[in-house]
């Protein structure tokens, strides 16, 4: 074959192989056209950039969102309670004010109003980040329940009755003896009608996987200089007493980390990881796993054990250790089971279930290809009829970007149909409504906040 012939034939291949590489880059599936409003936030608008969380607690749901408050909301602001007003540091440093209230019921009342209008005040001068929390139904109007200043967030935690507790970015004082330190905590006994502060409750970091099995027994996850700890409270979160999981679940550590560090020398370190469900008022389940971490990240699952924690009245909690069982998901680090919800999690491409009575992982499914090549789970979200995920895989010209896919089944996954989401529709993307058939999107329009269900068909 002459130079021409060969010249012709790499000119094919070329055009054939970025032919591939674009046809790689086309996104799957159709976009989500039909849609219906389903409610409204009865109060200012969140903000596009604002990272919007979705909470279900019995048949309410809320919201907690971000806006850089300005003059225009100071209206909608002030309808609602201004959380800020609560904290007592924030009353401390407004102490001269209150002071001159002279102490009569009415004046002191009148004061801590005047405290939030000329905290609102403030914040719109200074452009300060709001959160905001609203609450509502699966369809309808969703009320503002209050707002807080702070740029970190703030993290609604229910339990299986009708208190909710807000815990906020300000750090309180150490707690005495073994109790944690703890975050200003706002609590609501009336599903977020009215607040309170609650000095005696602690919540928040350095806690993981907080949850409440009961309105009084409250467990999570701390790491402690010892090793992790397993909180536990029978007083609804005021005093906390603290278990050294290692000694429990892994009482060979000491002797199993020096025939390790002999072996592996410097270029390996043994790591532990943590898990912590609900499975009843009296019981938590977890899983703990040890690995040998190298310096690039890489992680060797060397072993995993399972640990079944039974909560007894006036009694220490007995523990119940499975050696060897099989690999588990990691937990999400900010996910917050909630006793009686399904609890499912991901790892790569596969998608596993909690079954609570029997406190073991089943794999249900895996995502499929996209354009002939493997994926991997980024975000998922699941219903009582169906779930949605949101997968990456590599292609041709990734050069560290990757093809994102959305996918719905209603079949578990035995099945799955591709669709797409408009930037728009990604920026405010809440998940799924609780049936699982239709996607929330929260939409700004004409100033009014909007939530907007598309139709998952």
């Amino acid at each position: 074959m002459n130079i021409r012939g060969v010249a012709g034939v790499a000119a094919i291949a070329a055009t054939g192989l970025l032919a591939y590489g674009l046809h790689q880059l086309v996104p799957e599936g159709q976009p989500l056209t039909r849609s219906e409003v389903i409610g409204e936030l009865d109060g200012p608008p969140l903000a596009g950039y604002s990272r919007t969380r979705l909470y279900r607690y019995g048949d309410h749901q809320y919201l907690t969102g971000q806006l850089i408050s300005g003059e225009r909301d100071l209206a909608g602001l002030g309808r609602a309670p201004v959380l800020d007003a609560l904290l007592p540091a924030v009353a401390e440093r407004h102490e001269p004010r209150r002071a001159s209230a002279q102490g009569t019921a009415p004046a002191l009342a009148a004061g801590q109003a005047d405290l939030a209008e000329d905290l609102l005040r403030a914040g719109a001068a200074s452009r300060e980040v709001r959160n905001l929390v609203y609450g509502g139904r699966d369809n309808g109007r969703y009320a503002l329940l209050g707002s807080i200043g702070g740029d970190t967030g703030v993290t609604l935690i229910g339990t299986p009755g009708q208190t909710l507790y807000l815990v906020t970015s300000a750090l309180r004082r150490p707690g005495d003896g073994d109790q944690p330190a703890a975050r200003d905590v706002l609590r609501s006994d009336d599903q977020g009608a009215t607040w309170r502060y609650d000095p005696e409750v602690a919540l928040g970091a350095p806690q993981r996987h907080t949850m409440f099995l009961s309105e009084a027994r409250a467990v999570a996850l701390e790491d402690g200089a010892d090793g992790e700890r397993l909180l536990v409270s029978e007083d609804g979160a005021r005093r906390w007493s603290a278990l050294r999981l290692r000694e429990q679940v892994w009482p060979d550590a000491g002797s199993y980390a020096k025939a390790f560090h002999e072996q592996a020398g410097a270029g390996e370190q043994l790591a532990y990881g943590w898990s912590l469900y609900p499975a009843a008022a009296d019981r938590a389940v977890g899983w703990s796993w040890r690995e040998g971490v190298t310096a690039d990240g890489g992680a060797r699952r060397i072993e995993t054990r399972r640990f079944e924690v039974r909560f007894q009245s006036g009694a220490s909690p007995a523990f119940r250790i499975t050696h060897d069982v099989a690999p588990v998901p990691a937990q999400d680090p900010l996910s917050r089971p909630v006793l009686g919800q399904p609890v499912y999690s991901t790892h790569g491409n596969r998608i596993f279930r909690l079954e609570p009575d029997q406190g073991n992982w089943h794999e249900l499914a895996a995502t499929p290809d996209v354009r002939g090549r493997p994926t991997w789970i980024g975000q998922a979200w699941f219903g009582r009829n169906g779930w949605v995920i949101q997968t990456y895989a590599d292609h041709l010209f990734s050069f560290g970007e990757y093809t994102r896919t959305y996918f719905h089944t209603r079949d578990q996954g035995r099945s799955w149909r591709p669709f797409q989401l408009s930037p728009d529709q990604e920026r405010g993307l809440l998940g799924l409504d609780a049936a699982g058939e239709g996607l929330l999107v929260h939409a700004d329009r004409d100033g009014r906040t909007l939530i907007v269900r598309y139709a998952l068909e």
